[in-house]
């Protein structure tokens, strides 16, 4: 088998041809029972912690606390009319419940409430696929991306008659792609990618296309469903709906039940294993476990419903996506500030993103007319065990694992919820691992990487808060001195790649003063304050420090600080 490790050049064939045989169109076409399925794996899962009339009856009372703060103090403009009533309506009946004085009959009240309200989050939450949707936007998504691409600033909508180039001379997609190809009609597949900006989404779903992989289910924040024709669209597409303002148990077990359901049912899957986007710009290490977990319990219960050899596998596929710039740069660092303790950096306006945002962020970024690589790493099992070409585990020392064994106990296969714990946070370890393996260094990266450790190397005495601190016209770096650091710097960078850690982007192949000029013109070109610019022919300076840590900080967990100590 040939495996595309350069670049792709062009849209590749879909594995399964027909959008009606994709997992998720039979999915879609199955709702009915796929949300009883799910419904009723979240009763179990939270009656196993509610175990009492007492502690459903509290928490029932505590869902309707925090519903109605919701709405009244924390609406926004996806959440619909008729939410207010039905909360109404369940208001009215746990105060029914209230005047019930046999225990029983309370309790068995109170579970109908429960369904009524899972039941409830479960239609807000689904999502559809229609495949005459998909075939529609995978014909018209390409030309909008191509031509935003080829915009420039100022130009306005002539891009929209401007000559078509591929829209992979700006994506560089890379990879084992034709072994993940191929995984995908052997098994289920689950993309993992970084998250560093609100674009990724888009972005992702375009590449995974792109690739030829059947459509997968995602969550989207519910806050994005607020232009009706980009909502029509994210739902006839997959796109499930997440609100990140609801935290209460039900509703959490009730996310975690549709990923593992539909994970079961064979849909392919893709979420962000952060959770969130990396407000400090550095690579996400520490990552949510929720949703990591569904990918082990659907493995179990695959291997528990079918032999060894007929249960579906799953295969981990973390990708990591390479940006010059993130528009939202200058709110997340000051976000990642205010989290660690810093009052002074608190920002102004943390905002809430909705579909109309995101529509202008596609504008400002492809109208800077930046590239980006986007790294597919080798495909896992759930457990972190590398891929054959098969689809067969292979352990750290080459010998070929059964899968089967790590649920079993004396010969049986069990349910052990502490082990599969243990699992997941073996498995975020490896996808940690392998973001930082299949990062690749453009030389924005490297140029704010250096540049900040100059200026920490400067002021020894300062911590970083203090640094952060220093005013923009104090901070000047020679350009000989930056040469000198670069070829320090990417000499270990060069090290690393070789032995298989890193990744680099061809332009660092070049010489420094051409990873200078390309990093000057692509860090943070779309911000009114840069993080680095040329003032003279000796100097460099920065115009926002914060934003230069913030890029600087992609570079973090190579230990490559150590060359300026």
């Amino acid at each position: 088998m040939t495996k595309i490790q350069e670049p792709i050049k062009n849209r590749l064939p879909y594995t399964i041809p027909d959008r009606n045989d994709w997992p998720i169109a039979k999915l879609s076409a199955d709702k009915e029972s796929f949300l009883k399925e799910v419904i009723e794996k979240t009763e179990d899962s939270i009656y196993q912690k509610l175990n009492t009339p007492e502690l459903l009856h509290n928490e029932l009372k505590s869902i309707l606390f925090k519903e109605k703060n919701r709405l009244t103090k924390e609406a926004w403009k996806s959440d619909k009319p008729e939410e207010s009533i039905f909360w109404s309506e369940i208001k009215k009946k746990i105060l029914d419940a209230d005047t019930i004085e046999n225990s029983e009959e309370q309790y068995k009240k109170n579970k109908k409430l429960m369904h009524s309200i899972l039941t409830h989050y479960a239609n807000e939450i689904v999502a559809n696929f229609e495949p005459k949707t998909h075939q529609f936007a995978r014909k018209v998504l390409p030309w909008v991306f191509s031509r935003l691409m080829n915009a420039s600033p100022g130009k306005r909508w002539r891009f929209l008659w401007a000559s078509r180039k591929t829209i992979y001379e700006k994506l560089n997609i890379t990879g084992p792609i034709e072994q993940i190809r191929e995984l995908s009609n052997k098994g289920t597949v689950i993309i993992v990618p970084t998250h560093f900006s609100n674009l990724d989404s888009p972005t992702i779903g375009f590449v995974v296309d792109s690739i030829g992989l059947p459509a997968m289910t995602y969550g989207a924040g519910i806050n994005l469903f607020t232009l009706k024709l980009l909502s029509r669209w994210m739902n006839d597409l997959g796109a499930y709906k997440v609100d990140r303002r609801k935290k209460n148990l039900p509703y959490l077990e009730l996310l975690k039940s549709y990923s593992s359901v539909a994970i079961q049912r064979g849909a392919h899957s893709l979420f962000f294993p952060g959770g969130t986007r990396s407000r400090s710009g550095a690579l996400e290490d520490k990552l949510k476990l929720g949703l990591l977990g569904t990918a082990i319990e659907a493995q179990r219960v695959n291997l528990e419903r079918y032999t060894e050899d007929s249960a579906k596998k799953i295969f981990i596929v973390p990708v990591v996506l390479n940006y010059h710039f993130v528009i939202e740069a200058e709110s997340l660092i000051n976000q990642h500030l205010s989290i660690v303790g810093q009052e002074q950096y608190i920002a102004s306006n943390k905002g809430v993103s909705t579909s109309y945002k995101i529509v202008q962020l596609l504008f400002k970024f492809f109208k800077a007319n930046p590239g980006m690589t986007i790294s597919f790493a080798k495909p896992m099992d759930v457990f972190g065990n590398n891929i054959d070409d098969e689809g067969n585990s292979i352990n750290e020392i080459g010998q070929k694992v059964s899968i089967k064994d790590y649920f079993t106990l004396n010969g049986e296969l069990t349910e052990d919820r502490q082990r599969e714990g243990v699992y997941t946070r073996k498995l975020a370890e490896k996808i940690a691992e392998k973001f930082h393996s299949s990062n690749t260094v453009l030389t924005s990266h490297l140029l704010a990487f250096t540049a900040f450790e100059m200026i920490k190397n400067a002021n020894k005495m300062l911590d970083i808060y203090e640094i952060l601190r220093i005013p923009e016209d104090e901070i000047v770096i020679n350009i000989e001195a930056l040469k000198v650091a670069i070829e320090k710097v990417k000499t270990k960078i060069m090290k690393l790649r070789d032995e298989g850690k890193i990744q680099v982007s061809s332009h660092l192949e070049k010489d420094t003063d051409h990873i200078i000029t390309h990093g000057l013109k692509n860090l943070g070109v779309y911000h009114s304050q840069l993080p680095l610019i040329k003032k003279d022919k000796q100097t460099i300076i920065t115009q926002n420090i914060k934003l230069l840590f913030f890029y600087h900080n992609r570079l973090e967990g190579y230990q490559l600080e150590k060359l300026f100590v």
